[in-house]
């Protein structure tokens, strides 16, 4: 079931209500109406009629009840609605009605609807007034509701109304139809842009809707759209970047092996041959310690290269540690720089990822502030509490202006790395105000 089915659904429920009661409340009129209008009538009848029958009494006509005819006429009462009006004689026998027969049933109003108005009638009993001469009673008039007028009326009201309230639920029903189609109808829009950029047109917007909420949700979305476009963008490009500095290392890696190890290792062999074929073992013993000086000096650039490729004190020396050194030795080979450190925290249950990335931002930081910052002043702080590990380097050199440098000095690589361990990494900086770099790393991002 569709939201255009339901809205509609629901409005017609609530307009169903709304004519089930303007119904009840119509009829209900309806029936008290009959029942004013015929209690009137009676009142007035029974009050002309009293007056007539004192009159009457008053005349002494008793001469006219020795025959079987009414001296009333009611007959010339026709014309009185709603109410029927008999003259019986002392024996119970009508003499003379207002009523006159052959009442046309084809326009009597539907069973249930007299049933309601009957109900209406209940407290409007037939009234009888004796007629008496001298102490004798000579017969009687009754006076009873005949309604059959007023309901007939009554329903053709009731029915035009009714009709009117029809129609007015299958106007209202055909506008909203259309309504609710003519606002749902940007959802269609918004679900082909979405199939959109499921298959990956990360270039589809939506345009601005007429309504509020749709024009809300355009916004949103072409947002979401800009953003989500410009993060795989981002990642396209830190991919090319991830690539080519790996490639880089290798050419450097081969390069140190060709150059260095390479050469070594032909010092070597080019020493052991002398070894294997001199006769003369002075001249053996100056190959040998030739070849022990060129194992030294492999070993050396070795170390170098391992601890290039991963720093060697995380796991020998512990992270405090070997933060410490690498502050130490930056600090030995820039003496111009001053440098203050302070390491606040046990860091004992730090993952290590999260050791091995905040030891690489801190390379690079000081890395660049080397080589670009013209700095003369570095503080670093490393801290820990109860939610996050958090690193500042800052520097008070030159600074740099980050909307057009945001992805140069390896930042966006650090910003890889700290956003891979779901943390948050920023730079305040700007000309000749120096750098800022907090890196904040929530603990659970540590261990998920």
């Amino acid at each position: 079931m569709n939201l255009r089915f339901r809205l509609n659904l629901v409005v017609t429920l609530v307009l169903l209500v709304i004519l089930s009661i303007g119904a009840v409340v119509v009829i209900h009129n309806a029936r008290q109406n009959v029942q004013a209008e015929v209690q009137s009538t009676m009142d007035l009848a029974l009050h002309m009629l009293n007056a007539e029958l004192a009159n009457f009494n008053h005349n002494d006509r008793q001469t006219d009840f020795t025959v079987d005819v009414s001296p009333f006429n009611l007959k010339n009462l026709s014309g009185v609605r709603h109410l029927r009006i008999a003259y019986y004689d002392h024996h119970d026998r009508l003499i003379e009605t207002n009523q006159s027969v052959g009442v046309d049933h084809k326009q009597q109003p539907p069973s249930w609807f007299m049933g309601q108005m009957n109900l209406a009638l209940e407290s409007v009993s037939e009234k009888v007034l004796p007629i008496a001469i001298n102490d004798k009673v000579m017969g009687k008039l009754v006076i009873s509701p005949e309604p059959g007028n007023e309901v007939r009326e009554a329903w053709q009201e009731t029915k035009t109304m009714l009709g009117l309230i029809v129609m007015f639920f299958l106007a209202v029903n055909v506008l909203l139809y259309f309504a609710v189609a003519r606002s749902l109808k940007p959802i269609d829009t918004i679900t082909e842009a979405l199939s959109d950029i499921e298959t990956g047109q990360l270039d589809r917007r939506l345009p601005i809707f007429d309504l509020p909420e749709m024009a809300n949700i355009s916004h949103k979305f072409n947002l979401m759209a800009s953003t989500l476009q410009g993060s795989i963008n981002n990642n396209h490009r830190l991919t090319q970047q991830i690539i080519r500095l790996q490639e880089a290392e290798r050419k450097k890696l081969a390069h140190d092996l060709h150059d260095e190890i390479g050469q070594h290792l032909t010092a070597i062999h080019v020493d052991a041959s002398a070894i294997k074929t001199s006769p003369n073992l002075d001249v053996a013993k100056k190959s040998a310690e030739a070849i022990d000086e060129v194992v030294r000096r492999m070993m050396e650039i070795v170390r170098t290269m391992l601890h290039q490729l991963r720093p060697d004190g995380l796991d020998e020396l512990g992270f405090v540690v070997a933060l410490q050194e690498l502050v130490n030795n930056w600090r030995e080979r820039h003496q111009n720089i001053d440098v203050e450190a302070d390491f606040n925290g046990d860091f004992q249950r730090i993952d290590e990822t999260v050791q091995l990335t905040l030891y690489r931002v801190m390379q690079e930081c000081l890395t660049n502030i080397s080589r670009h910052s013209r700095a003369r002043q570095v503080w670093v702080s490393l801290t820990e509490n109860e939610q996050a590990i958090k690193l500042e380097i800052a520097d008070n050199g030159q600074g740099f202006d980050l909307q057009q440098h945001s992805y140069r000095f390896g930042l966006a690589g650090m910003k890889e790395r700290v956003d891979s361990v779901h943390g948050e990494f920023v730079i305040k900086t700007a000309l000749n105000e120096g750098v800022t770099i907090d890196v904040s790393i929530p603990k659970q991002g540590g261990f998920t």
